[in-house]
């Protein structure tokens, strides 16, 4: 794997400091006694029962990565994560309805898996899988923690609801999946979910998840939305155009545009979704926008 500009001086800076070339990751960035504190908070297996099968997969695969970034996050090598989250935190304080529409789980997947920096578009999700590499972490984490790392919000249409599991087309891909929705929100056909779905984690295994709580679009509609990603999207043979769409739902045009949306888009909310309003071009269609309450007199 070649590393990336972050990760390479990250890896520098650990093996200068051990004189090793395999080492215990959590003792050298925090110290042995900090480190197990930190481990103790991930979910332990007895906490995971309650979930299907693959959601507790990715749930103990996202806190061993905070655990990670906990630490990683102390080196200076780190600190334009550090910046860029922290500033995030400060202007939408990330804690779902009624203090922010930004829930935890959006929060934290943007802020491991999108929050970019540098022109490689390096994260803490690329960062830690490229340290862990080095460091020896067991190859299935690895992966599971490339597959959150390489995921991406989206818009989808929901098709129906069957067997505990809701049905999904995303909206410019036309690819469909059967999905569980963690936050148990069922939903109506016909709904549009801008939420994170993740593949099926493990060998065996069918089912993806919807790993956020589902942003749901009551307006405008589908088509819309399809005008939107029409307007923004090349032209072009479906790969390039897959490829646009893929950049354009993980880092946008600028770092807090899909934040704002969220931010400025907010209706209302019930246990398990989130209610939005309008599109992400259009400043006048969002209810808090700078323009909305401007118009309003606010």
């Amino acid at each position: 794997m070649s590393l990336t500009p972050i990760a390479r001086k990250v890896v520098a800076r650990m093996k200068q400091v051990t004189r090793a070339k395999v080492i215990d990751l959590h003792a050298v960035i925090a110290g042995q006694k900090n480190a197990q504190m930190l481990q103790d908070t991930v979910v332990q297996d007895k906490g995971l029962k309650g979930f299907h099968p693959a959601h507790a997969a990715y749930v103990h695969t996202q806190n061993q990565l905070s655990v990670m970034a906990e630490q990683l996050t102390q080196l200076e090598e780190m600190d334009a994560f550090t910046k860029l989250i922290s500033q995030a935190e400060d202007e939408y304080l990330p804690s779902g309805p009624p203090m922010s529409p930004l829930t935890k789980s959006y929060f934290t997947c943007w802020s491991l898996f999108d929050a970019a920096v540098g022109a490689a578009c390096e994260t803490l999700g690329t960062t830690i899988v490229q340290v862990g590499a080095e460091f020896g972490t067991h190859p299935t984490l690895l992966r599971l923690m490339g597959l959150m790392q390489d995921s991406r919000m989206g818009v989808y249409g929901v098709d129906g609801y069957r067997d505990d599991l809701v049905e999904l087309r995303e909206l410019v891909t036309d690819t469909s999946c059967r999905a569980v929705c963690a936050s148990g929100y069922v939903g109506t056909k016909g709904e549009l979910w801008y939420a994170r779905i993740l593949p099926p984690p493990l060998p065996g295994q069918t089912e993806h998840i919807v790993f956020t709580t589902p942003y749901v679009l009551v307006a405008p509609g589908a088509q819309e939305w399809r005008s939107y990603f029409d307007r923004i999207l090349p032209e072009s043979p479906t790969a390039i155009r897959r490829e646009a769409l893929h950049r354009h739902l993980k880092w946008g045009p600028a770092r807090k545009f899909w934040n704002e949306f969220v931010f400025e888009g907010y209706v209302n909310h019930e246990p398990g979704a989130i209610f939005l309003q309008g599109l992400p071009d259009m400043p006048e269609s969002r209810p808090h926008s700078r323009v909305s309450r401007k118009a309003r007199g606010e």
